[in-house]
């Protein structure tokens, strides 16, 4: 009886190892099978983003404006890259406005003070009420 034990045990554990071996294989095929899919749906949205990069370059060659209503520059690209624009030699783009910042009145008002101007003068100067001027200058005074 104990031998007949031992079979039994032997051929299952033979069926089991099968079992494991089967499913082990599968698993392998399903980890190659999506690796394959997210690669082709990758290649997919890549292609996609180079249309529309070239759509919009296009559109843009062809004449778009700015946010101010003005034509945007058409480049000049003889080499078809890109990446390469008409700049002077500043560095400043064509047809590109420049920044010009203003100061804060509470930062002309302190530099002013800074210069060992009164709050008197300084309002004069600035267009502004004596006690604004005061009242900037002591608050930043206490900082």
């Amino acid at each position: 009886m104990v031998s007949f034990a031992i079979i039994i045990s032997f051929i299952l554990h033979i069926i089991t190892f099968a079992v494991i071996y089967v499913l082990f294989k599968q698993v392998q095929t399903k980890k190659e099978t999506n690796t394959g899919e997210i690669q082709t749906l990758l290649d997919g949205y890549l292609q996609e983003i180079k249309e529309e990069n070239f759509r919009l370059q296009k559109a843009v060659s062809e004449g778009w404006t700015n946010e101010h209503g003005q034509p945007l520059p058409k480049k000049d690209n003889t080499d078809g890259d890109p990446a390469t624009t008409n700049t002077s030699e500043d560095g400043i783009y064509e047809n590109e406005q420049k920044d010009d910042m203003e100061a804060s009145l509470q930062s002309r008002i302190l530099q002013l003070y800074d210069q060992g101007h009164t709050e008197a003068e300084i309002a004069r100067e600035l267009n502004c009420g004596k006690t604004e001027a005061a009242l900037i200058i002591k608050l930043y005074s206490k900082k």
